[in-house]
């Protein structure tokens, strides 16, 4: 390249900087309101090791509820003591959705090795234009813990502990639990059937919660025989102890006026 081309190519990009200049401004507004906002979690171990977790919201709904590349972060490490969220099934320390929306709940998954005091807090919260309420749904004791002004602090025992923690930004007090799916939809819409059924290791309870009303329960072994019947519930929330069974394994369907909800669970 000779230097009358190189001089004018360094005019070229100068001239076309300053042409774009004036509008800098509008281009930062624009960049600020698409900024993602930043839900930041922490983690206390019993052995008083502090992990961070991070929920991203992006306002323009770039990422989803499922895995996005380049906005979820996959937990890479091997702790003893661990808190994840939980998205596929698999876990994650950082997640990223779409727009902020206070009706949803985000699953965590805790991994304990070592029985011991843990705590849960909300280290900070970046980039909203109002101030939100975070919670910590315990859904084993129907428990809302406001983490804006106090920690949730629990002696939890040894094992896994799935479908029990949540992130809320709601006191929802009946302890249903939403998702994307009726969260979006207003009660004058025909509601789809959202069931949760999940296994509290503690209680050795099956935990069932449903927005229609459950009608029947069936439990079957893993060879499809039926080992349990419950029929005339009409309840919303439902907890059966698993002494019915010495089997590690069955597979629970939940009825309702909309379909009906199975799923496969670990009794120990």
């Amino acid at each position: 390249m000779n230097k009358l081309t190189y001089l004018c190519l360094i005019t070229l990009c100068y001239n076309t900087l300053t042409i774009a200049n004036p509008f800098s401004k509008n281009i930062k507004e624009d960049f600020t309101f698409n900024e993602v906002q930043r839900v930041r979690i922490d983690f206390t171990m019993p052995n008083g090791y502090i992990k961070h977790l991070l929920l991203a919201f992006t306002p323009d709904n770039t990422a989803t509820d499922g895995v996005d590349y380049g906005y979820d972060a996959l937990e890479m490490n091997n702790y003893p003591d661990d808190l994840n969220w939980i998205i596929e099934d698999q876990n994650y320390i950082i997640q990223g959705v779409g727009a902020f929306d206070n009706l949803k709940q985000y699953p965590l998954g805790m991994f304990i090795s070592n029985a011991g005091d843990i705590a849960i807090s909300l280290d900070a919260l970046e980039n909203f234009d109002t101030d939100i309420d975070v919670y910590l749904f315990d859904a084993l004791n129907n428990s809302y813990t406001l983490l804006n002004e106090i920690d949730f602090e629990e002696y939890v025992y040894e094992g896994t502990h799935l479908d029990r923690y949540y992130i809320a930004f709601n006191n929802n007090t009946d302890g249903s639990i939403n998702n994307s799916i009726s969260a979006q939809l207003s009660i004058n819409e025909n509601i789809a059937q959202d069931t949760s059924i999940s296994f509290l290791n503690e209680l050795k309870e099956i935990y069932i919660t449903s927005n229609q009303e459950i009608s029947k329960l069936e439990v079957y072994n893993l060879l499809g025989k039926r080992i349990l019947l419950k029929e005339n519930l009409n309840t919303k929330i439902l907890r059966l102890p698993t002494n019915f069974t010495t089997q590690n394994f069955g597979i629970v369907r939940v009825y309702t006026n909309k379909g009906n909800t199975s799923k496969k669970l670990l009794f120990y």
